[in-house]
């Protein structure tokens, strides 16, 4: 009995390694193509994280601003110098020292996005006048209790002054600056500056990527600080890396712009 054992031609073998090698190029194209994409997306969230915390930053430390009681020291286009408000309480107790006084707080009533630290500035309100007045922090807290036992906060603070009286409401600030600059690697950032130095909050942006405009109740651009009653912040960034397109790489950018509209806003340019 015979057997037919016939081998691939020279023919067969060409077109059989020409469709492979089609596939495998049009697979690879696929892999390109799909971490192209995936690089591009994980750009474009990072992008979307990177404007919504610099936006959220500066507008929590914003709104809480009083522009008559002098909470904007300085304001320009792509900077703004204030006192951020860093701690709230209410007084149950005050001491007088030398010089200063030891204030307690009321637990319940005492909030903020920090405790209070040295070195920061305490306005507290005095009634009577009315007027916040400027004190400024010695010590930091410690555990104690109020005249009615409720649990507090205690430190001491130093002004030349008689201290305020019981329930007045304190404000712990310290001051910083919110700017734009540009980095030692060359691009842009958002930077706070405050008693620790600039460090940068959100970026790379665009040369121009903060723009702040400053508004009075009539809705009238101002450059008079007490006069504030909104601010239009507008971020424009772009992607930490380039990301491939046609015809090269390139960053991606995008912007996003809110408005700040300042707590006791109606009393900004009243009489």
């Amino acid at each position: 009995m015979s057997v037919n054992r016939r081998g691939v031609s020279l023919a067969e073998l060409v077109v059989a390694l020409t469709l492979a090698a089609l596939v495998s190029g049009s697979v690879v194209r696929v892999l390109l193509l799909q971490g192209r994409a995936y690089r591009e997306l994980v750009q474009r969230a990072g992008l979307a994280d990177n404007l919504r915390a610099g936006a959220d930053i500066l507008a929590a430390d914003l709104w809480s601003l009083d522009a008559v009681d002098g909470d904007i020291l300085a304001l320009g286009p792509d900077s703004i110098r204030i006192r951020g408000q860093r701690r709230f309480g209410v007084l149950c107790a005050a001491a007088p020292t030398g010089g200063g006084a030891t204030l307690t707080f009321r637990d319940t009533l005492t909030f903020g996005i920090r405790d209070f630290r040295p070195g920061d500035s305490l306005l507290a309100y005095v009634p009577d006048r009315p007027v916040w007045v400027v004190w400024a922090v010695v010590s930091a807290p410690w555990a104690a209790r109020c005249p009615d036992s409720a649990a507090a906060e205690r430190l001491d603070a130093s002004f030349p002054g008689p201290p305020p009286s019981s329930g007045a409401p304190l404000r712990g600030f310290e001051i910083v600056t919110y700017r734009s600059y540009r980095g030692s690697d060359g691009s842009y950032y958002l930077g706070l500056r405050d008693a620790g130095g600039l460090q940068p909050l959100a970026g790379p942006l665009s040369a121009d990527g903060l723009r702040l405009a400053f508004f009075d109740t009539a809705g009238v651009e101002t450059a008079v600080p007490a006069l504030v009653q909104a601010i239009r912040v507008s971020l424009h960034a772009l992607s930490a890396a380039p990301v491939a397109r046609r015809g090269g790489t390139a960053a991606l950018s995008d912007s996003v712009t809110v408005w700040v509209t300042l707590r006791n806003n109606t009393r900004a340019g009243s009489p």
